[in-house]
């Protein structure tokens, strides 16, 4: 059995590839935490932080994976302005230790990266549109990027975008956010002018798993096959727990005052995946069925 390292198994998306290449692979999990946070049998777990250079290469070095899948990082779009180098060294830092690490003709290396290294100006967004990343966050996302295409390594880059899902300890997500607050008759604001796909997290890691069954490399847009603004994905969301819609306030991008520029339309063409695996991520109302069964 192929042995599978994931970084950042504790996060939404690590909890979620973990559970779908379990008994596909021999797991070994990575993250920050010092425990695991999923009860998997059989399963090696190492804290760590992927931007310390010497820890990684003993690491890397101990485990020798076939399959590397990198779903750390630092995602905090407008923190990442003060906590420059932080960004940079998560996201950056950390993918320079896998791809120096000597692994490459023997590992197969998956990083998950972003819509928003485009600015949003020209949608829809194909793989090989020109990127224009604004603000620390994108241009980080962007740079990992770059060092994996001009490295030796077999990989996959998966861009996604407005990931959600449910999972143990895991930090709020649009998803879970909207329910919370709405729950507890809380009003809230919502953009209407920024639109992308939302994606359900067992969605990219089915794709990543398929992808590579199929052994298609490169670059692929993995996302939610619906198009749709940030204010009507709330408003499905309201409709699919029975919560209370009139406690959504639309309001502009402007109205909402963030500090760092985001994509207004980071809509993704989906077609090179399709052509690739003929499957394609569910679309909003059908990933919220299953989330709803998830956390019910």
């Amino acid at each position: 059995m192929n042995k599978a390292l994931i970084f950042g198994a504790n996060g939404l998306l690590g909890q979620s590839l973990m559970k779908r290449f379990a008994g596909k692979y021999q797991l070994v999990a990575a993250s920050l935490e010092d425990h695991l946070y999923l009860d998997l049998p059989d399963c090696e777990y190492h804290q760590i932080d992927i931007a310390h250079r010497v820890r990684m290469q003993e690491l890397l070095d101990s485990t020798r994976p076939d399959l590397i899948i990198n779903a750390a990082a630092y995602t905090d779009v407008d923190k990442s302005e003060r906590e420059r180098e932080l960004c940079w060294n998560v996201n950056v830092r950390g993918v320079e230790n896998i791809v120096e690490s000597g692994l490459a003709g023997q590992t197969t290396l998956v990083h998950i990266s972003t819509d928003y290294v485009f600015d949003g100006e020209d949608p829809p967004y194909r793989e090989i549109d020109h990127p224009n990343p604004r603000g620390n966050y994108a241009r980080s996302k962007m740079a990992s990027e770059n060092i994996i295409k001009t490295s030796e390594f077999e990989y996959i880059i998966a861009r996604s975008q407005v990931l959600y899902g449910s999972g143990k300890k895991i930090r709020l997500n649009f998803v879970t956010w909207v329910i919370d607050q709405l729950k507890k008759g809380k009003k809230i604001r919502v953009v209407s002018d920024q639109i992308g796909n939302p994606t359900y997290a067992p969605d990219l890691s089915e794709a990543i798993f398929r992808l590579l069954e199929q052994e298609c490399y490169g670059l692929y847009h993995i996302a939610g096959q619906e198009s749709i603004s940030r204010y009507d994905f709330a408003l499905k969301i309201a409709a699919q727990f029975n919560l209370n819609a009139d406690l959504i306030e639309k309001i502009s991008t402007e109205e909402l005052n963030q500090k760092v520029p985001r994509p207004r339309n980071s809509t993704f063409v989906l077609d090179k995946l399709y052509n690739n695996i003929t499957w394609l991520p569910h679309n909003v109302e059908d990933g919220l069925k299953l989330m709803k069964k998830e956390i019910e």
